[in-house]
């Protein structure tokens, strides 16, 4: 009978560390709640923005740790952090001006909920994308614990241009023509304009998106036309025929008079 070895083999016993490790850090990971987020779909480059998010369940299951938040936002005029307690008046913090901040989690302290919110402007638009739109991001959060860094929040908004909201509009307008038509012409221009607007030109986008439109309608109207044709034909048949009984039944009538 052949003796089995009891002592685990040097990758088996460093296997076991990393997934005893991993298991720790997605428990560590589960413990924030998420209460609530408030930040826009979009916003135009230059625009001012308010992100808001709101933090609960902060002891479970690590008493101390460190709450680093950074974001994307330019010329950041209100970074204000609220300190909630159970009871008593919430303690407020402001960090104007900063985009990285940390706040000291401490178990002594008791607090129910803790409300960041940063309020800047949107940055420029450079790296444009029409199927996936081009974001950037107005918060994350994260819990620093013992040199691990975990996510707890991100909120991404998708920011433009004056002139790169005029050609999506443009290419949505002509993706609605296009769509259901039959037109290597119309297609091949609505891909051109998607084309121009991830370069960024977008007065070239626009205009094959009106050309991709203009080559859908026709197309459309095309198809259109035989149908058209078949129905005033038919209307005319029927004329025809319903005419033809109507001389019929003329005839028979006069027949039928000149006999009596």
């Amino acid at each position: 009978m052949t003796k089995m070895n009891s002592i685990p083999s040097s990758k088996g016993t460093a296997l076991l560390v990393t997934l005893l490790i991993a298991m720790a850090a997605v428990g560590t990971a589960a413990a924030v709640s998420v209460e609530d987020t408030s930040a826009p779909e979009e916003a135009q480059a230059g625009q001012e923005v308010t992100v808001e998010v709101t933090l609960t369940d902060l002891y479970k299951p690590d008493g101390n740790w460190t709450l680093h938040g950074t974001t994307q936002l330019e010329n950041v005029s209100r970074l204000e952090i609220i300190k909630t307690p159970l009871s008593g008046t919430p303690e407020r913090e402001n960090y104007p001006g900063e985009t990285d901040f940390e706040v000291n989690i401490s178990a002594h302290n008791n607090f129910e909920s803790i409300t960041i919110t940063i309020v800047g402007d949107a940055p420029e638009a450079t790296d444009f994308s029409y199927n996936s739109p081009q974001t950037f991001n107005g918060v994350t959060l994260t819990k620093r614990l013992e040199g691990s860094e975990t996510k707890i929040e991100t909120i991404d908004i998708h920011h433009y241009t004056a002139d790169s909201r005029e050609a999506r509009n443009a290419i949505e307008s002509a993706e609605a023509a296009v769509n259901g038509t039959d037109s290597a012409d119309a297609e091949s221009d609505l891909q051109n304009a998607i084309d121009w607007y991830n370069e960024g030109e977008f007065d070239k986008a626009i205009s094959n998106a009106e050309s991709a439109e203009e080559a859908a309608n026709d197309a459309q109207g095309s198809s259109d036309s035989p149908v058209i044709l078949y129905g005033i034909g038919a209307i005319v048949v029927l004329a025809l025929i319903g005419g033809g009984a109507y001389y019929y039944r003329s005839q028979q009538q006069d027949s039928y008079d000149k006999l009596r």
